[in-house]
Parts: C-alpha cells; structure tokens; sequence
C-alpha cells in the first residue's frame, strides 16, 4: 500500500513538472490514456489520444513519447497539429510522424503526405500545402516544404520542389532545385500558365511575382471581352 502511494505521488509530480515548465507564462501539458515513465521520470511515453498543449498550439496522436531533459517530443500515428494565431488565422498540419521541440517552437513532419492547411486572416480563402517532408521553426513561424511540393488555393494550382511559407507577411518562396516551380491560375474565362526559376505568391496583395527564366501562356476561352492596349 506504502508503496502504491509513492508511486501515485510520483506520478502527479511528474505530471506537473511537464505543466510547470521553466517558463511560467508558457506551460506543456502532456496527457494520454495510458502513461509509462522510464529512466528515472526523464522520459514518459504516452499511448492513446496523445496530447501535447502549449501556448497557442496543441498536438495530438495515436503516442507520444516525450524527453525530458531535452523538451523533445516524437509522435506517432495520425498526428494533427493546430496552431490558433492572434490575427485570426489558423494552421492546421496533419502527417504519420512528427518531432517537435516544445522550448524551441521547431520541428519536422513527415509520412503519409503531410498536409498543411493555412486559413488566411481576412479571408474565407485556405491554402492547401502538400509535400513529403515539412519543416517549421517558431510555432510555424515559418514553414519549408521539401520535395514533391503542390499548392491548391481557390484560384489556381503550384507544384514545385520545395517551398518556404511566411506568416509575417503571408508570402510563399519558391526556387528551382531540378525543376521550375510552375503556376497554374484560372480566372473567368481565362487560365494561366507560369514557369520561372523563382516565383513568389504574396497572399494579401494576391501577387504573383516571377523572376529569372520566366515562361508562360495565357490561354483565353473567349475572345469577346478581350481588350488590348499598347
């Protein structure tokens, strides 16, 4: 009996030395159905709805293991990430496997297809990013997207090798590494088709800006209301 209780207490104190982080204002919380503490309390495993919350941002997957000593977490298995934003914006990402460092804000997703979902402050607009690996750094601060990459919003489609998303200013970077990135847009009655070795998408002055070996068409599907001017 002594002994059942000692383990209990060591478990709630275990538990809230993942909430009482050294920083106050930003606390972890780790909670799952079932919990396993191994190296002396530094690493717990977590199996069955896995959660990690923090801040602005929560965490979730079929397990979880995290390391204490250094405030890394893998999770496994339908793992969802949601990051509510100030602004309004919300970040959905969704992926078979992930690590994430809950001091550092950064981490890595992959398998499955990761899937990123940006609802745009202001708009009714969600930027749908798909790649084989993502990369964020500071609580999806920033975003790189690496191989296989493919962007779908409501007016167009990009495919390229890699892509860097910016929050700060809602822009998305992307350069040539074996192929040019490509923009497909429609709009009305007409479509659009761009390649460059550089391409740019500022989503809230909705511009696309090309640079260096830039090639395209236009295609128009009538030609009624079509105006040139010199």
């Amino acid at each position: 009996m002594i002994k059942n209780i000692f383990f209990i207490m060591f478990v709630i104190m275990m538990f809230f030395s993942f909430i009482n982080a050294s920083e106050k204002k930003q606390k972890t919380e780790i909670t799952g159905d079932k919990m396993i503490l191994k190296d002396k309390g530094q690493i717990a495993y977590f199996k069955g709805h896995a959660n990690v919350m923090r801040g602005n941002y929560n965490i979730t997957s079929n397990e979880m293991t995290y390391y204490r000593k250094t405030d890394d977490v893998d999770a496994k298995g339908n793992v969802n990430f949601i990051v509510k934003n100030e602004d309004g914006s919300v970040i959905k990402a969704k992926a078979a496997n992930a690590t994430y460092n809950t001091k550092l804000f950064n981490g890595k997703m992959w398998g499955n297809t990761p899937i990123v979902e940006y609802e745009l402050k202001n708009s009714s607009d969600t930027i749908f990013l798909y790649m084989d690996t993502l990369y964020l750094s500071n609580n999806f601060e920033s975003v790189k997207a690496v191989d296989n990459v493919k962007i779908i919003s409501s007016s167009g489609t990009i495919t390229a090798d890699n892509a860097l998303l910016k929050k700060e200013d809602n822009s998305l970077y992307m350069e040539k590494d074996k192929n040019k990135p490509q923009v497909n847009v429609w709009q009305e009655d007409k479509k659009a088709e761009f390649k460059a070795d550089e391409i740019s998408l500022l989503y809230d002055e909705k511009t696309v800006k090309m640079n260096k070996n830039v090639e395209g068409k236009i295609i128009f599907e009538s030609l009624d209301n079509l105006e040139v001017k010199q």
